[in-house]
């Protein structure tokens, strides 16, 4: 990652976020197949939180979305001092972009192999990701040199 705009903390930092919005998701998807049916009070709880798991996806998703906006904008000098020195702004895009794609990708894998030992349904995972993706091609556009 010589040309990247990602240090090993920004990438621990991202990777951390998916990691915790995939497996909350999983966690929360593995919740409705448990039986609890020795626990009315637990089971109870848990299918109140169960009814808005698709809410509380997506703003957990938010949190990755305010991570990238604070992280160009904490990049916004490198990324002009690049464009400066001959870098252009197309290729630090899709640096950005592929870099970002990676970790999710990484991120995602991880958490794939968590729903296969849990033997759960991969198409929430799958959702999410395309969400992501949505987000990074959202904050491509905020690569700008200022």
């Amino acid at each position: 990652m010589k040309y990247s705009l990602f240090r090993f903390n920004d990438v621990f930092e991202a990777s951390a976020i998916y990691l915790f919005c995939f497996v909350s998701n999983l966690m929360l998807m593995y919740v409705q197949t448990v039986d609890l049916e020795g626990s009315f009070i637990l089971m109870s709880f848990i299918e109140s939180i169960v009814d808005y798991q698709l809410i509380i996806s997506i703003l957990l998703t938010f949190i990755m979305m305010i991570f990238h906006y604070q992280f160009l904008n904490r990049r916004k000098t490198e990324i002009s001092c690049r464009i400066l020195v001959g870098d252009t702004k197309q290729k630090v895009i899709r640096r950005y972009m592929l870099n970002s794609l990676a970790i999710l990708g990484f991120s995602f894998l991880l958490s794939l192999s968590l729903n296969f030992y849990l033997d759960l349904n991969v198409t929430s995972n799958l959702y999410l990701v395309l969400l992501f993706i949505v987000y990074i091609l959202i904050s491509a556009g905020q690569v700008k040199r200022e």
